[in-house]
């Protein structure tokens, strides 16, 4: 069986490297590599590259339905995906483009949830979330997604959506009905009335406490 790579092996051949984040299991690098803009996470120690490893599989599985960036290739502790030059949801987020994003929020999250793939932190994408100049929406980090038979994404984003905001008996019947039954009949008459809610209510506001 041959070897996995190992990013010290590559890194090296990375071109204008440098580091753009770091968390408590991994770090990020940004680099140029065979002429391609690339992201790298990179595990911090070998405790740590599992999940490193299930973030890739992970990735692959949700980069055939359109959603975060493409993953390019993976090593034993390291996974490589396009760099996105976007910003922050928090930082982008505004009264012109709310309904734009918050849609491409939930229907990313309907896919999920179809996946069956959790994927965290939902009720907060502050963060793990990337909109580029073009406004189109990534999310990353899929680091602690999980595979579950009732994943939340869809309910998470409605809180998230809803914070601070007034949950009437007919938003908590369709919030219930899809709670039961994830169907796409069920999505779309959630979405469409929450996004009624963000146009009755003339915007979104987004709130900055947990960031």
């Amino acid at each position: 069986m041959q070897k996995k790579l190992k990013f010290q092996d590559i890194k090296e051949k990375i071109k204008d490297i440098e580091k753009i984040g770091e968390g408590w299991r991994a770090s990020v690098y940004k680099g140029i590599f065979e002429d391609k803009v690339l992201s790298f996470k990179v595990a911090l120690s070998d405790l740590h590259k599992h999940p490193i490893q299930k973030e890739g599989i992970i990735l692959q599985q949700v980069n055939k339905h359109g959603i975060g960036s493409p993953l390019r290739f993976s090593g034993e502790d390291f996974i490589a995906y396009d760099y996105i030059d976007g910003k922050p949801l928090i930082e982008v987020i505004n009264q012109s483009n709310y309904l734009n994003l918050i849609n491409q929020l939930l229907e990313q999250s309907f896919i999920l949830d179809k996946l069956k793939i959790d994927k965290g932190e939902m009720h907060r994408p502050y963060t793990n979330v990337l909109v580029d100049k073009d406004l189109k929406l990534y999310l990353i980090d899929f680091e602690r997604a999980t595979k579950s038979l009732k994943p939340q994404n869809v309910l998470n984003v409605t809180q998230f959506i809803l914070r601070g905001k007034e949950r009437t008996e007919d938003l908590l019947k369709l919030l219930k009905e899809y709670k039961l039954n994830q169907s796409e009949d069920n999505f779309l008459r959630l979405k469409d009335y929450l996004m009624n809610i963000l146009v009755a209510g003339a915007g979104f506001e987004p709130a900055t406490s947990g960031l």
